[in-house]
C-alpha cells in the first residue's frame, strides 16, 4: 500500500459468503441467519436449529438465543420435541463471526407431518457502545478463515430462512417436517455445539492480503466509467429500490445510476469529499480482490452490481449532497449529520427502517440531474431522462407533504438548470 496512505479497512461479511441476501436478519449491532437442517427428518432422527451469527461492532456481545417448541402440530395433535437445551447464553468476542447448532428430535407421540412452526428469539446486549466494524447491507467476503473450506460449503448447504421485514427481526419462526418413518429410538445424547468462523485474530492476515491489491484496485477503479459500468447500475439500483418497496421510475433509476457512475469515475475525489482510498466501495473494492482473486476478471459492470453497488451508494450520498450544494439555497446539514442520513439510507436497504421517498431524491436523483450533461456516453439520453423525472415528480408529488415538497421545488430548478447544462454543451434533444 502507498506508505503516504492508510486506511482501516471494514471487517469482512462473512455471513454473506455463507447465506443469501435475502436471509441476512440485522438487529443493528448484530446479525443472523437462521435455519433448520435437515428441513425434514423421521422420528427420532436429530435435526438442528442452526444460527449463524455476526457481530457487527468493536465490542463484546452477550447474545440469548431461546427455542420456543410446538406443543401441537397445524391439525392439533400432539408435538413432543426433544432438546438439547431450550435457551442458550453465549459471548461473541468482537466482530466475532460463529455458527450455533442446536439439536433437536421429535419423538412420540408426534405425528409425521409438514411444517411445524419453531419460534427462534435472540436478544443481545453489548458491554459497552461500540463502533461499527461492519456495513449493514453486506460487504466484502473474508480472505481468511478461521475454517476449512469444506466446512464453509457445508453451511451454504443449509436453507437459511427468509424473514419478512414488517415482522419483529429478534423473533423468527421456522418450519421442519417430520417424515412419515421412524428410527429405532431417539439420540441418547444430544450437544450443543458452537464454531467460530471468524475473529479478529485473521484481521492482520486480512490486512496484508488487503495492501497487496491496493494498486490492482486503483488500475481496476479507472476502468469503472459511464461505458462500463452505466447500464449495469441502472439495472441493479432498479432491482435493489423494488426489493425494498420503493420501486423507480426510469428517470429516476438513471438519474441515480448517473450519480452512482460519476462518484465510482473519481467523483468523491473531484469534489473534494474524501480522496479514493477513503471511499467505501474502493475499500470494498480491494477487500473483494483479497478474498477473490477472479474479481479482477470480471467485467466492470458485473464486478459493481454484485460486490460495490451499496457501498458505493453511500458514496455517491456524501457526493451528492456536495455537488447540489452551490446550485440550491437549502441547508443540506453539516458533514457528520450527511455522514447520519447517508447511514439510515444504506442501513434501510439492509431491512432497517421504513421506506422513505426522499431516500430516492436526496441527494441521489438530485445530484444525478446535476451531472446529467458530464456522465454522458453512446446511445444516452440526457434530455429524455430529464424528461422522465418531470414526469415522475408528478405521480410522486401527489404524495409529498412537508420536506418532501421542497424537496421537489429543488428538483424542479435542477432541471432547469440542468437544460442549460445541456446546451451550453451542445447535446442536442433527440
Amino acid at each position: 500500500m502507498n506508505s503516504s496512505h492508510q486506511f482501516d479497512p471494514m471487517y469482512p461479511d462473512v455471513l454473506g459468503m455463507i447465506a443469501q441476501s435475502s436471509a441476512r436478519i440485522t438487529l443493528d449491532s448484530l446479525q443472523m441467519a437462521l435455519g433448520i437442517f435437515p428441513k425434514a427428518a423421521y422420528l427420532n432422527q436429530p435435526f438442528e436449529v442452526v444460527a449463524l451469527l455476526q457481530s457487527m461492532i468493536d465490542q463484546p456481545l452477550h447474545v440469548k438465543v431461546a427455542l420456543h417448541l410446538p406443543g401441537k402440530d397445524p391439525s392439533g395433535r400432539p408435538v413432543n420435541i426433544m432438546a438439547a437445551r431450550k435457551l442458550i447464553d453465549l459471548t461473541l468476542s468482537p466482530g466475532e463471526v460463529g455458527v450455533l447448532h442446536v439439536p433437536l428430535a421429535a419423538v412420540p407421540p408426534t405425528q409425521p407431518g409438514e411444517a411445524l412452526p419453531l419460534q427462534v428469539a435472540v436478544r443481545y446486549r453489548a458491554e459497552r457502545r461500540g463502533k461499527k466494524m461492519r456495513h449493514a447491507t453486506g460487504g466484502a467476503p473474508a480472505s481468511v478463515l478461521a475454517v476449512s473450506p469444506f466446512k464453509v460449503q457445508a453451511l451454504k448447504e443449509i436453507e437459511f430462512v427468509h424473514h419478512p421485514q414488517n415482522l419483529p427481526q429478534e423473533d423468527v419462526t421456522l418450519h421442519f417436517d417430520i417424515a412419515p418413518r421412524r428410527m429405532p429410538a431417539p439420540p441418547k445424547e444430544m450437544n450443543i455445539t458452537y464454531e467460530t468462523l471468524w475473529t479478529t485474530a485473521q484481521l492482520s492476515q486480512e490486512q496484508e492480503l488487503l495492501e497487496a491489491k491496493v494498486e490492482e484496485a486503483r488500475m481496476i477503479a479507472s476502468s469503472l466509467t459511464r461505458q462500463t459500468v452505466f447500464n449495469a447500475v441502472v439495472r441493479g439500483v432498479q432491482a435493489l429500490f423494488a426489493d425494498h418497496d420503493l420501486p423507480l421510475h426510469p428517470g429516476e433509476a438513471k438519474a441515480i445510476a448517473k450519480m452512482i457512475t460519476y462518484t465510482l469515475d473519481d467523483g468523491a475525489t473531484l469534489e473534494q469529499v474524501m480522496p479514493l482510498e477513503d471511499t467505501r466501495w474502493f475499500q470494498t473494492l480491494c477487500q473483494v480482490l483479497a478474498a477473490s482473486p477472479g474479481a479482477s476478471t470480471m467485467e466492470p459492470g458485473e464486478l459493481v452490481s454484485r460486490y460495490l453497488l451499496e457501498a458505493a451508494i453511500y458514496d455517491a450520498v456524501l457526493t451528492g449532497f456536495s455537488i447540489i450544494r452551490p446550485r440550491v439555497r437549502v441547508n443540506l446539514g453539516d458533514r457528520q449529520e450527511r455522514v447520519n442520513y447517508a447511514t439510515r439510507l444504506t442501513n434501510w436497504l439492509a431491512g432497517q427502517g421504513e421506506a422513505d421517498l426522499a431516500y430516492i431524491y436526496l441527494p441521489l436523483v438530485l445530484g444525478g440531474v446535476v451531472v446529467n450533461a458530464t456522465v454522458v456516453g453512446k446511445d444516452d439520453e440526457p434530455w429524455r431522462i430529464l424528461d422522465e423525472l418531470r414526469e415522475a415528480a408528478r405521480g410522486r408529488m401527489r404524495l409529498a407533504t412537508g420536506a418532501t415538497s421542497e424537496i421537489f421545488e429543488m428538483l424542479y430548478r435542477l432541471i432547469e438548470r440542468g437544460e442549460d447544462d445541456l446546451r451550453r454543451a451542445r447535446i442536442q434533444r433527440e
